[in-house]
Formats: structure tokens, C-alpha cells, sequence
């Protein structure tokens, strides 16, 4: 069954029409409600949909496919109407297994630390999609798909499992007094945070470009201006000039050191790299997951804590450092508070003898830190 013709289906469905498929299975019929048909460009609600070239020779039909201006009309109707959804993974059938060991997935390098049992629960799961676009001489384009727990935790391994499957769940309801705005307005945050750190990591080479291809025309500017520049004071040299002729040559060697310190500061400007992130989609998934309590000792002190095993990526989540929110499975405690802390910023606290989490360091929590990361200039577009 052809892609685009599901996805076509799909978005008529949705939108309040109905569908027939053709047995052949590379078409289908609709009959679209006016709303439809005025978005998606069609004069007929009745219309035979295609992924054939020659559709419009037959009465009534209409061809989908790469290029066609139906399917850049149902692309950007699917933005506007289709952007969230919610869904629930169904329990997983009942059968005895091994209770999952914290010991291989988490280490704790200055603490230690006791199981204190194990339950199943529920755990909500959100997946966002972003485009990411990178300007400078040049465009990159990538689109990432972030998923965050709703404990904080970044979850690289389920995007792609979710979205597999996802289809096939059931849809969630979900009720507004569910959700605190700004519990969410945080996780979107941490979203933001984790899609800067993996689109800065996938511009190395973007970068290397760019930064060669300003070095390449810092050059020639440089060589042009020391060139006229060398011209004129030869000139000088050799016709021993004074007087009015003398101040003319050295006003317009002024001239060019202001006309090419312009052009720099433009070339500047050309190369400057620019990154625009725009979420386009969000899918809530309401997952069954295996809940690990432990209990952390690190010299006099203790802490609870529970660690999360998702049934789905049958894998623990990592957890999110209390002072900068990265993900990790290296648990590290501090002295005064337990506050939970990466490697690095472990390092730092080992080196510095106070926990930068104390110090008042905290994971992102507005979008504009979280894009001030990367040290270039940033736009977000909504």
C-alpha cells in the first residue's frame, strides 16, 4: 500500500470525510467535506485519489504523488490540524520475569546504594518533533524527533520505537486538569535544551564549512586591499610624491582600509550562523513501565529515589542531573544535599568542593538558555 496514499486517507478521515479503497489498493475514493475541499484546492467532494501520473485522465480523479500540488496542500493541512496527538500502550501480557538490576545499566561512583523494591506503574512519555534549520552562506536541514519523560529525563532509544507502534495503540483522552501548564511548559523546555545539544552535535561538518568558506574570502579580501594598497605606495615611491598628490594617496589609502573593514564586517555578518528550530509535533504516549526503589547512601546521609525500566525499550531511562539537566546513567551525589549529578559536573564538584547544583545551578528553564548553548544566534519560530 503506498505511503502517501495512506497518509492522503488518513487526513480525509480526520478531517470529517470517508473513504473507500479500491481492491487494487492504489486507490481510493472520498467524499470530502467542503472545509476539505476548499484546503486541499479540489472543486468535486467526490474524488478518486491516486498515486498513478495519468489519475486526472479519468473523470473525477486526481493524482497524489512527489511534486503534485494536491499533496503540497494536504503536507500543509496536516501541519495545521494534525500536530498533536495522544495514545496508550497497551499492558503487556502477564508472565514471571527476572525483576531488572539497576547494576547494569547505572553506576555510582561516590555513593552506595540499596534496592528497596520494585512496582509497575504508568509513566507518560512525550515525543516531540522539531525541523531544525542551520543559516549561514549556506542551509542545513534535519529533523529530530526528542523524547522526555515526564520525570525530566531525555529518552533517545524510544522515539523511533514509539513512533513504529504508535499507529497501533489506542487513543488517550486527556483531561486539562491532568497537567499543570507550567509542568509542561518545563519539559518542553528540556525538550528545546536536548534538541540544541544533538543539532550542535550534527553541525561539526556544517560548521567546518562554513568557517573554511570564511577563512576562504577573509583571504581574498585581504589579498585585494593589500594589492591596491601596494599599488599606491609603490606609486609614492616611484614618482616621489608630495605635497597635494601625496595627501590624495594617503587619503585614499584610508579609503581603503574603511571600505575593507566594511566588507569584512559584511562578510561577518554573511557567515554568522543562524539556527531556527520550529515544533511541529508532539505525541503524548502513556506507557507501562517497571519502577526500581532505591535507596542511596553516600557517607551519613541517605536519599530515596526510584529508577524507571520501560517495558517498551526493555532499558532503564537514564536520570537528569539535579545542576544541569543532562542525561545520564553515572550517578553522582553531593555531600550537603545528595543533589544527583553527572560526571562532569561530579568532576566539577570533586575539583571546586562545592556542588555546582548548590551553587545555584539549575537545568534550563526558559527557552532561550537552552538555545544560548550552542553560542551562536538562535530564533525559534512557533
Amino acid at each position: 500500500m503506498n505511503d502517501i496514499l495512506t497518509f492522503a486517507s488518513t487526513l480525509i478521515e480526520e478531517s470529517g470525510g470517508a473513504v473507500e479503497w479500491n481492491p487494487s489498493e492504489n486507490r481510493f475514493q472520498a467524499l470530502l467535506p467542503d472545509h476539505a475541499c476548499n484546503r486541499l484546492g479540489l472543486q468535486e467532494a467526490l474524488v478518486t485519489v491516486s498515486d498513478t501520473v495519468n489519475a486526472g485522465d479519468e473523470q473525477g480523479s486526481i493524482s497524489i504523488g512527489f511534486g503534485t500540488e494536491l499533496l503540497d496542500r494536504a503536507i500543509l493541512m496536516a501541519r495545521e490540524l494534525g500536530n498533536t496527538a495522544s495514545v496508550r500502550m497497551p499492558p503487556l501480557s502477564i508472565r514471571k520475569q527476572a525483576e531488572p538490576d539497576p547494576a547494569g545499566s547505572f553506576g555510582f561512583p561516590n555513593s552506595t546504594y540499596e534496592v528497596k523494591g520494585t512496582h509497575d506503574s504508568w509513566l507518560d512519555y512525550w515525543v516531540w518533533s522539531f525541523e531544525v534549520a542551520a543559516d549561514a552562506d549556506e542551509r542545513h536541514e534535519a529533523v529530530h524527533h526528542i523524547c522526555v519523560s515526564s520525570l525530566g529525563a531525555g529518552c533517545p532509544r524510544l522515539p523511533g520505537l514509539i513512533l513504529e507502534q504508535a499507529l497501533d495503540w489506542e487513543p488517550l483522552t486527556i483531561k486539562e486538569s491532568e497537567f499543570q501548564e507550567h509542568s509542561l511548559d518545563n519539559l518542553f523546555v528540556a525538550a528545546c535544551d536536548r534538541v540544541v545539544r544533538r543539532a550542535g552535535e550534527g553541525l561539526t561538518q556544517f560548521r567546518e564549512t562554513v568557517t573554511r568558506h570564511h577563512a576562504r574570502d577573509i583571504h581574498r579580501i585581504e589579498t585585494y586591499f593589500q594589492d591596491l594598497t601596494g599599488e599606491m605606495e609603490a606609486e609614492i615611491q616611484k614618482r616621489q610624491l608630495q605635497g597635494a598628490e601625496l595627501d590624495i594617496r594617503k587619503e585614499k589609502m584610508e579609503q581603503l582600509k574603511s571600505e575593507k573593514a566594511r566588507k569584512l564586517n559584511a562578510l561577518k555578518d554573511k557567515y554568522r550562523l543562524r539556527l531556527t528550530i520550529d515544533p511541529t509535533a508532539l505525541l503524548l504516549a502513556r506507557m507501562p513501565v517497571r519502577r526500581c526503589d532505591l535507596l542511596v547512601k553516600r557517607r551519613k546521609k541517605e536519599r530515596r529515589m526510584s529508577v524507571v525500566y520501560n517495558l517498551l525499550s526493555k532499558g532503564f531511562d537514564p536520570m537528569a542531573c539535579e545542576a544541569c539537566g543532562h542525561d545520564t546513567y553515572t550517578l553522582g551525589f553531593c555531600d550537603e544535599a545528595l543533589h544527583l549529578l553527572c560526571e562532569s559536573c561530579l568532576t566539577m564538584f570533586t575539583n571546586e568542593k562545592t556542588c555546582p547544583r548548590c551553587r545555584g545551578g539549575r537545568p534550563p528553564a526558559k527557552v532561550e538558555t537552552a538555545l544560548s548553548r550552542l553560542g551562536i544566534e538562535k530564533g525559534m519560530e512557533k
